[in-house]
């Protein structure tokens, strides 16, 4: 399988959303008092304007022996909030990350991931940031393994 990592363009969009779906789906599964259950969790209008904001890139690895989109990830470059006691810092957000389930255990995750983290190198950031809800267990296991660690968890009570 010959891969290539690459930005995003307008035609990636219904790949893009069909990945977005599996995403989607688990969280919908496991959360469904969070997620509302729809086909198209990815708007274009949304896609488009990713596509042409400065500060987020949207990067997928598509394997180029069948032009087939098995991974994506957007990442923002984001600045800490203007409150007097925190440190003023400029981090990469990881604010999504989807390889597609057949293509999962292949290495391909870990070579995106890579990917982010050169870019975010590239762009001077403090950090690669990223939230990942607790019942994904695989995924934090994933991001365990690329030397991510717990920042902090946001606990909720529900009444």
């Amino acid at each position: 399988m010959n891969l290539v990592i690459r930005e995003a363009i307008s035609d990636d969009y219904y790949d893009i959303n069909n990945l977005a779906r599996e995403v989607h789906k688990l969280h919908v599964k496991n959360r469904p008092d969070v997620f509302m259950d729809m086909d198209n969790p990815l708007l274009k209008e949304h896609f488009d304007d990713l596509l042409h904001t400065d500060n987020a890139k949207l990067f997928v690895v598509e394997n180029t022996n069948n032009k087939e989109l098995v991974a994506y990830s957007m990442i923002k470059i984001m600045v800490t909030q203007s409150i007097p006691v925190l440190v003023p810092k400029r981090f990469a957000f990881i604010d999504e990350f989807c390889v597609k389930s057949s293509y999962r255990n292949k290495g391909i995750g870990r070579l995106l991931f890579q990917h982010i983290v050169n870019y975010a190198k590239s762009e001077r950031v403090s950090s690669l940031q990223l939230a990942v809800w607790e019942f994904n267990k695989d995924a934090i296991k994933f991001y365990e393994t690329m030397g991510m660690t717990t920042r902090y968890r946001r606990m909720e009570l529900n009444l």
